[in-house]
């Protein structure tokens, strides 16, 4: 029995939270809800999901405020999930927070970016206070990208930014998120080292699944929307993949076409992820969180992969319900919101 892991708490835990968050039922409460008011009184009243509103002063009804509320579930989880581990366990666990931290830092940096003001942002923070890896108070007094960058020295993503001029992340904001990102699946799969062989082995294969998908979709979008190099697409690329090997990426890369890409993609993958793109309607957000989501929902891992499976899925969750908000807020039609859904209903 590994003792850094308590596998049959953690294993009767997180059972009993998929049971609460993917309970159907409430899911097609949720698709039917009148507006975001309905929408978060169902939320509230589901036994898990209703614990992150626990004291959020959230009675407002503007969509951002639910959907800061629903961003916060993962870290919830996760915090929660940390006290079943220890050691390297714990600390590769808490890795996963780094997410959050990204996810408020490129929050400001839009602000900053854009000219626009720092006050009030606080209230959509979503990063764990207990574990992060940055002082987010000092980094608050940064006036423009220049000296956010300078208040980064010292953290984990500071070498890969420290170069960027405010030029380079005004004109281009994808730059500073990639950059940060492959810090964070960096942080994973080293960590993912230092755990027991069969625990770091379904790590790596379940986070590198996760980078392979991250890479189709960064690849399909700077195909589609920005204009840059196959070079630059590559270069932003990230490492440690488990399907995709370097030279395939690079294929990817370099498609002379979107039919050259998704012929590469579903032979790489054998399975055809695009079956169900639609461009004008289903976006490849959608996509590559329905092929994560319908993976891991039938697994049935007996080692660390329980708890990494559960994160994934919670991802796919938020997304859904953070979908499904802003159908009900600008009254998108039922059936076709269920289309916009990982989770099938």
């Amino acid at each position: 029995m590994n003792p850094n892991m308590a596998y049959h708490a953690l294993e009767t835990k997180i059972a009993t939270k998929k049971g609460r968050i993917l309970n159907n039922k409430d899911w097609k409460k949720y698709i039917e809800s009148d507006s975001v008011e309905h929408l978060a009184e169902l939320l509230k009243n589901n036994p898990e999901i209703g614990k992150v509103f626990k004291d959020i002063n959230n009675t407002e009804s503007e969509r951002v405020n639910l959907e800061t509320v629903l961003s916060s579930l993962r870290k919830f989880e996760i915090e929660n999930l940390l006290h079943y581990l220890s050691g390297d366990y714990k600390e590769f666990l808490k890795a996963f927070l780094i997410e959050e931290d990204i996810k408020d830092l490129s929050l400001i940096l839009r602000k900053l970016s854009r000219g626009d003001s720092l006050d009030g942002i606080k209230e959509g923070f979503i990063h764990s206070k207990l574990f992060t890896c940055l002082d987010f108070e000092e980094i608050l007094t940064a006036r423009n990208i220049e000296q956010l960058i300078k208040k980064l020295k010292g953290s984990i993503f500071y070498n890969g930014i420290k170069n960027m001029s405010n030029t380079d992340v005004i004109n281009r904001e994808f730059h500073f998120e990639m950059k940060l990102y492959s810090v964070l699946y960096k942080s994973l799969l080293e960590r993912a080292e230092k755990l027991d062989r069969n625990d770091s082995k379904t790590a790596k294969d379940i986070v590198g699944l996760r980078i392979d998908l991250l890479n189709i979709q960064w690849i399909y979008r700077a195909i589609k929307y920005y204009n840059i190099s196959s070079h630059e697409i590559y270069f932003y690329s990230l490492e440690g993949g488990n399907v995709l090997n370097d030279d395939e990426i690079r294929n990817l890369c370099y498609s002379k076409s979107f039919d050259e890409f998704k012929l590469l993609v579903n032979d790489y993958f054998k399975y055809d992820l695009f079956k169900d793109l639609k461009d004008t309607d289903i976006d490849i957000n959608v996509v590559v969180d329905a092929y994560m989501f319908n993976y891991l929902k039938n697994k049935n891992y007996k080692n660390i992969g329980i708890v990494i499976s559960f994160i994934y899925l919670l991802d796919s969750v938020i997304n859904d319900l953070t979908s499904i908000t802003e159908g009900v807020q600008y009254q998108v039609p039922k059936e076709k919101l269920k289309e916009y859904l990982a989770y099938k209903i």
